[in-house]
């Protein structure tokens, strides 16, 4: 009887493996090769001091016609951190920005071809739709022999935009593979063809050897879609196998039968906002009511959109937080019970701290994080990496008195925190949590002077499982015993 818990908790673990197996076998873009008209390889393009657009057809287009299209190009920039930089030791290529050039390219039945694959993982009932809007045209060998760019991550141009379609136009050219980066996977693939990929998903692009590569950029974004259009739906493997686990999970009287969160690291960087401005209550800074992550959801790509998509299907609440980490810093503010406290503060909102100046006592900004959110069980794998910090640092710095009195101090506050916050909510990390989107806040520190210092969390998605025999738990067939 004794051994019944384990073996219980090892299913649990194995199920939790399926479910992450099922988010992690995703590749982030679609490519292929599109039949087009004859037509649809025509481009208009203007030149500096001329009255009339020049024609090109990039089908038959000479040596010399290229040259021509090359010499009307600018050099081309990239973009980080939403500047875009002009640096040819990163990018050798021309561009033309779309006031300058027309093209006769029918993107339509490409979209309709290429948008099972960009919008996999959104549900099939939703009002959204793939939007290309055209961006540039490029050149590669417009500076010459051995055009590239090197690897850098595209800066979205709005807040809806989810990723980038590349047409490349049958030039005769050698070289240019493009070699795609997503969460330590890579992916190479080779010229002539079509290319889509979420805007997170950082690229890389070999030499151009021969005469030009000529490409069409749009960027893609999620659009309303007034008179939805109801189909049904092939469901992937992977998302059968995600919803399936799930469902099984849910049935089980072991798996958080108290309720708590499914979490999962986000594997795609999206827009988050700054923090707001805070509010007085009781002559004390609170955020204000609500979240404004909430419109993000509906921006969620490849897997990060399967999770929310079948989730909800299920009956299950999803939602994008922000979890701070109260292990961050303290070890060596002598703030050793707070390190191992085992909980973290998960927010609604990137939260505000530029009201807090905290002294001396690292304390301050902790109680003020956890007064904004709500407590949370802490990740098993940072509780082992703060124990080992502790270790090391008490290993090199001789315990004193002065510690001994402040582990005392800090014993009677957790006392007194954890009667006013009560329990944290268990937390299960289907997949690791991410930095893709960290955020920041500033606030007065002091050491042996005043400085300013940061407060920093990392948005993941939460779902929210309930008790058992509630909400949907009480609908669901027993699974793991």
């Amino acid at each position: 009887m004794s051994d019944l818990p384990s073996a219980n908790q090892s299913r649990i673990n194995d199920q939790l493996k399926v479910l992450r197996k099922a988010i992690e076998t995703e590749v982030p873009y679609t490519g292929g090769v599109h039949v087009i008209k004859a037509e649809d390889l025509l481009v208009y393009y203007d030149v500096e001091g001329e009255a009339n657009p020049r024609r090109i057809n990039l089908g038959k287009a000479s040596g010399n016609d290229l040259a021509q299209l090359t010499a009307a190009c600018q050099q081309a920039t990239f973009g980080v951190g939403g500047a875009y930089i002009l640096d040819e030791t990163y990018r050798r290529a021309g561009k033309m920005d779309h006031d300058k050039f027309a093209a006769c390219f029918d993107v339509a039945e490409l979209l309709e071809t290429i948008s099972p694959d960009i919008l996999q993982g959104q549900n099939s009932d939703s009002d959204k739709y793939l939007k290309a809007e055209m961006y540039k045209l490029n050149v590669y060998g417009a500076a010459g022999p051995g055009s590239f760019f090197k690897s850098y991550k595209d800066t979205p141009r709005s807040e809806n935009m989810i990723g980038s379609l590349v047409v490349i136009f049958p030039t005769p050219h050698a070289g240019g593979a493009l070699t795609l980066e997503h969460d330590e996977k890579s992916w190479v693939f080779d010229s002539a063809a079509e290319l889509a990929a979420a805007s997170s998903t950082p690229s890389l692009a070999s030499y151009i050897r021969g005469t030009y590569r000529v490409t069409l950029t749009y960027n893609l974004f999620l659009a309303d879609r007034h008179a939805p259009k109801k189909s049904k739906r092939h469901v992937p493997e992977p998302e059968h196998a995600f919803e399936s686990t799930l469902r099984t999970l849910l049935g089980s009287d072991t798996f958080l039968p108290s309720g708590g969160l499914l979490a999962y690291g986000l594997t795609h960087q999206y827009p988050l906002p700054t923090p707001p401005e805070t509010v007085l209550v009781n002559f004390k800074h609170r955020m204000p009511p609500g979240t404004r992550l909430g419109p993000i959801l509906w921006l969620l790509k490849g897997s990060d959109a399967r999770i929310r998509t079948v989730s909800e299907r299920i009956g299950l609440a999803t939602h994008l937080k922000v979890l701070y980490d109260t292990g961050d810093g303290v070890v060596e503010r002598y703030n050793f019970r707070a390190a191992l406290r085992g909980n973290d503060i998960l927010a609604d909102d990137v939260l505000n701290t530029e009201h807090v100046d905290e002294g001396n006592d690292m304390s301050t900004i902790k109680e003020e994080v956890e007064a904004m959110g709500t407590l949370v069980q802490r990740r098993p794998e940072r509780t082992q990496e703060l124990k080992e910090k502790l270790a090391a640092y008490q290993k090199d710095v001789p315990r004193s008195r002065f510690d001994e009195y402040k582990e005392q101090e800090e014993a009677a506050r957790d006392e007194k925190h954890q009667r006013a916050a009560g329990q944290a909510i268990p937390v299960h990390w289907v997949t690791k949590i991410t930095e893709l989107n960290r955020v920041g806040s500033s606030h007065l520190a002091y050491g042996n002077q005043a400085s300013l210092g940061h407060v920093y969390g990392n948005a993941a998605l939460f779902v929210e499982v309930p008790a058992v025999g509630e909400g949907v738990r009480a609908f669901c067939a027993p699974g793991v015993e």
